[in-house]
């Protein structure tokens, strides 16, 4: 349901409705809806702990993490506005993925007292570039919205903004802030495989001893 309709107009009375069952018998199941919600996310993001690798190919390990993540919001791009955003995805938390990525950065020669802010880093790249790039709008006002943003920036001022209006074409919808797209279409996959090799160049950099 959420995939048909996101999760913003989603109930439990819908469900109830969906499953053919009064609502009260939903409520004998989740408490509330964003009980049902953490549900949600926890199956979608279930299969994400990549097999262990032997400590030197930590970045290995951690490319496919990243991968594994993009590739599960990729098949549920409707729950792209609850990760990150939204608290309750704390609440769906995987101990199976944070333990995972502790043993990881630790194995590969991270200092203890560091842990926190390269953990930080992780978790951040992991679900910072995803929740951006599948993030929509309301379908009820794609087609107005879109096609307001995209005359936008093909009205902008060449002598205002020289740089970004002789780039426009190329930047236009596959770029942050300059798309009037979300979700699926268009993909960003050659953009979060660059934006991975950073992330993991930069923490390369604060391995002691390199």
């Amino acid at each position: 349901m959420i995939d048909a309709k996101g999760y913003a107009s989603f109930s439990l009375r819908d469900v109830a409705r969906e499953l053919g069952v009064y609502p009260t018998a939903i409520y004998w199941h989740v408490p509330s809806r964003d009980e049902l919600l953490v549900e949600v996310i926890a199956v979608a993001l279930g299969d994400l702990v990549p097999p262990a690798l032997p400590a030197a190919r930590w970045r290995d390990w951690l490319k496919e993490l990243f991968n594994r993540y993009r590739n599960a919001v990729a098949r549920h791009p409707n729950i792209a506005p609850l990760l990150g955003s939204q608290i309750i995805s704390n609440a769906s938390m995987n101990p199976v993925m944070v333990e995972a990525v502790l043993q990881t950065l630790l194995t590969a020669g991270f200092r203890p007292e560091d842990l926190i802010h390269v953990y930080n880093t992780v978790i951040t790249a992991m679900v910072g570039f995803v929740t951006l790039e599948f993030a929509s709008h309301g379908a009820d006002e794609r087609d107005a919205w879109e096609g307001k943003l995209r005359t936008r920036f093909e009205e902008l001022d060449p002598n205002a903004f020289p740089v970004l209006t002789s780039n426009v074409k190329r930047l236009s919808n596959q770029a942050f802030i300059v798309r009037w797209k979300g979700g699926t279409n268009p993909s960003l996959k050659q953009s979060h495989e660059r934006y991975i090799d950073v992330v993991l160049d930069g923490l390369q950099r604060q391995l002691p001893g390199t």
